[in-house]
C-alpha cells in the first residue's frame, strides 16, 4: 500500500514509474495507477448479549473492533485476525505513516527504509529505532514473527505466498490514487488494528484541513499546473497529484493523460502550463529546466513560475497528503490567507 507516484504513492510521484520497477523486485511498493480493489472488512464475533455481530466496510464505525475479525482484502483474499495485532509489519510507506498515527510505536514490528528518510517520510523521528526493511523478502518479515502484515499490490506474489504459508494474516492494498482511497485505507487500517474511532477522527481532520485550504483559495484564478520531473514523467488523471492540484486551487495541465505518463518536451510546450512543480528530492532539475532552450517559451519557465514541493508531502498517500495540498496552494496562491500548514496527524 500504502507514499501517490514512482515510489511510494502506498505509494508516490513523478519518480514513481522508475522506482516502482526497482521496488517490485524488492517487495516494497509505492504508487501508481492500479485497478480498483474490493477490500471490505467484516467482524464476526459475539456481543455482550451473545449475538453475532457483522459489520461490512470501513464506514461501519465501532468503538472497538470485535475479534476474531474476518477481512476480505483488496486482492480478494480472506484474512482472519484472531485478536488485535500488536506486532505489525508495514511493507509500504503509506502504511508506515498511517500506523504511526493510529498505534503506539511498540506495536509496529517493521517499517520500510523510507520511513526514516526525510525525502520521503513525515514520520522520521517516530520511525527511529523501529526495524526497517530495505530489500523486502519473506524471510526478513517472517523472522520478526508479526501478527499482521500490511503490503501493496506490487509486492512479489512469491513473497506474499511464502508469508501466508506461515498463517500470518496478510492484508494487501490496491487502491491509492485519490484522497478518497487514502481515507478508506486509513479506515481499513484503523479497523484492523482496533482503532476505528481514531481512524475516523483522522479522516475527519483531513477533510477539515482540505476544506479550510479550499475556502482560502475560493474565487482565485485557477492556474494551469504541470507536475513534471527529470525522468520526464507527468501526473495525469487518476493520480493523487491531480487531485492535490485541484484542491489547491489549480488546474492540472496534464488531464489528457491517464495516470503517470512519460511525456516529450514537445508535449510540455504544447500544454504550456503557467506553473510547473517538481519534488524537492529531484535535485537540480528546476535549474536545468529554467535554462533549457526548448522550454523558454513555456509560460511557467518564461515567468519563472517553477517550484519545488516537499517530496515527502507531494508523494504522500497517507494522512500527510493534506500537507502536499497546502504546499501547492502556497505556491499557487501566495497571497491567500491559508490556514497553518497541517501537521502530520497522529504525531
Amino acid at each position: 500500500m500504502i507514499k501517490k507516484n514512482a515510489h511510494r504513492n502506498f505509494f508516490p510521484r513523478i519518480w514513481t514509474p522508475l522506482i516502482l520497477l526497482m521496488l517490485t523486485g524488492a517487495g516494497l511498493t509505492a504508487c501508481g495507477t492500479v485497478p480498483q480493489g474490493t477490500g471490505s472488512v467484516s467482524s464476526k464475533g459475539t456481543s455482550s448479549a451473545g449475538s453475532v455481530v457483522t459489520n461490512s466496510g470501513p464506514q461501519a464505525v465501532r468503538q472497538e473492533t470485535t475479534y476474531p475479525l474476518t477481512v476480505t482484502d483488496e486482492a480478494g483474499r480472506t484474512v482472519i485476525l484472531p485478536k488485535a495485532p500488536h506486532h505489525i509489519a508495514s511493507v509500504t510507506e503509506g502504511t508506515d505513516e498511517i500506523l504511526a498515527g493510529l498505534v503506539p510505536k511498540q506495536d509496529i514490528a517493521m517499517v520500510t527504509s523510507y520511513a526514516t528518510n526525510p525525502d520521503y517520510s513525515n514520520i522520521v523521528s517516530f520511525a527511529k529505532g523501529i526495524p526497517a526493511i530495505v530489500n523486502a523478502n519473506s524471510e526478513q518479515i517472517i523472522a520478526l514473527h508479526p501478527d499482521l502484515v500490511l503490503l501493496a499490490s506490487y509486492t512479489q506474489p512469491a513473497v506474499i505466498a511464502q508469508i501466508m504459508q506461515t498463517r500470518v494474516p496478510v492484508y494487501e492494498f490496491n487502491d491509492f490514487n485519490s484522497i478518497t482511497n487514502i481515507e478508506q485505507n486509513i479506515q481499513i487500517v484503523g479497523r484492523l488494528v482496533d482503532q476505528p474511532i481514531k481512524a475516523e477522527n483522522m479522516v475527519k481532520t483531513m477533510n477539515q484541513q482540505l476544506q479550510e485550504i479550499q475556502q482560502a483559495v475560493q474565487g482565485k484564478s485557477h492556474p494551469s499546473v504541470l507536475d513534471y520531473s527529470s525522468f520526464g514523467f507527468a501526473a495525469g488523471k487518476n493520480t493523487t497529484v491531480n487531485e492535490m492540484i485541484t484542491d489547491a486551487g489549480g488546474t492540472n495541465a496534464a488531464t489528457s493523460l491517464q495516470g503517470w505518463q512519460k511525456i516529450t518536451a514537445e508535449q510540455v510546450v504544447k500544454m504550456n502550463p503557467t506553473v510547473i512543480i517538481d519534488a524537492t528530492d529531484d535535485q537540480g532539475f528546476i535549474r536545468k529546466l529554467l535554462q533549457d532552450p526548448q522550454f523558454q517559451n513555456v509560460a511557467a519557465v518564461k515567468n519563472r513560475q517553477v517550484y519545488a514541493i516537499d517530496s515527502a508531502d507531494l508523494a504522500s498517500v497517507s494522512q500527510s497528503i493534506t500537507r502536499g495540498v497546502w504546499d501547492i496552494a502556497h505556491v499557487l496562491h501566495a497571497r491567500a490567507k491559508l490556514p497553518s500548514k497541517p501537521t502530520t496527524l497522529g504525531q
